[in-house]
């Protein structure tokens, strides 16, 4: 059947977000939906340099995942298209407590939306569309050659081999937090080849301490003190609230080869500027094949 391989190739290497996703529908109840969706934001941040995340979530146990959840339901309200800024009471809510160890809150997806939610509806349509069904994640049958869907009716025992249908448009993204909508699978699509601009592989996000902002100006100081003529721009968190500071940035350099002298080989880069904290980020998407399947544990 053509694009079988495929997905069964993209069944593998996502094992372990399929094992967590049947952990939250059927162990703890969850909405199959909205896991989908809480699901797809956990992957969108891995992109950005949170490595590991599905994982270290995994390892909690299940009322901290529970509050994970519940977060990341809400940090999707702020990355649709036209949305209002936070709410005062919610503007510095601290998000994910214990899996990053820098700042992260509704500002952050707020600020980031319009990359945010590009990413979200390519990771939803070509990622999890595909491994998680209805109710339970599609599963690889005994062969290990071609998916199956194992349905969760009572006392059922079968297992169902997935064919070829049509593909699912995309959602809005509030569609896909409330939505009870069954997803089409499509085993004949195109193999994951996640787009990016040309301004995509040469960004990378900054972060600031909470209270310790740095103006464009230092952070352009500092990267051409150390890389030389390398920042193309940096941009910097407008804030909508009086008397808050910005903890939220970008900077685009000329070259994407000076991002790994930059990393110096790590996920992400923590630098002391003028006093201040400044952490940087890249977005890496997160390509598949038979060569990355090794590398992904369990």
């Amino acid at each position: 059947m053509p694009g079988i391989g495929t997905l069964v190739d993209l069944l593998l290497f996502y094992t372990l977000e399929r094992v967590l996703f049947n952990r939250m529908v059927i162990s703890m109840g969850k909405n199959s939906q909205q896991v989908k969706s809480a699901m797809t934001l956990w992957l969108m941040l891995e992109e950005i340099g949170y490595h590991e995340l599905i994982r270290i979530i995994h390892s909690y146990d299940d009322d901290t995942i529970d509050a994970f959840f519940e977060e990341a339901l809400q940090c999707l309200q702020f990355i649709q298209p036209n949305v209002s800024s936070p709410s005062d009471e919610s503007y510095d809510t601290p998000v994910f407590l214990g899996l990053f160890d820098e700042p992260m809150n509704y500002r952050f997806f707020y600020y980031n939306w319009e990359f945010m939610y590009k990413r979200y509806v390519h990771i939803m349509d070509t990622v999890c569309d595909k491994i998680f069904g209805e109710n339970a994640a599609i599963e690889v049958d005994e062969s290990g050659l071609k998916p199956a869907a194992r349905p969760l009716g009572e006392g059922s025992t079968t297992s169902q081999v997935i064919g070829e249908s049509d593909s699912n448009p995309s959602l809005e993204l509030n569609q896909y937090i409330e939505s009870t909508k069954v997803s089409n699978l499509n085993p004949g699509a195109n193999e994951f080849r996640p787009g990016q601009t040309p301004e995509d592989t040469r960004t990378m996000f900054i972060t600031f301490s909470k209270g310790h902002p740095l103006s464009g100006e230092e952070i352009f100081h500092f990267f051409t003190s150390n890389w030389g003529e390398v920042v193309q721009d940096v941009v910097i968190e407008h804030t909508s609230h009086p008397g808050q500071e910005p903890q939220f940035g970008r900077i685009v350099f000329t070259t994407s080869l000076v991002i790994p002298m930059v990393l110096n080989g790590q996920s992400k880069a923590k630098f002391l500027v003028n006093g201040k904290h400044l952490w940087a980020r890249i977005y890496v998407p997160r390509y598949r094949g038979r060569r990355k399947l090794a590398s992904k544990k369990v």
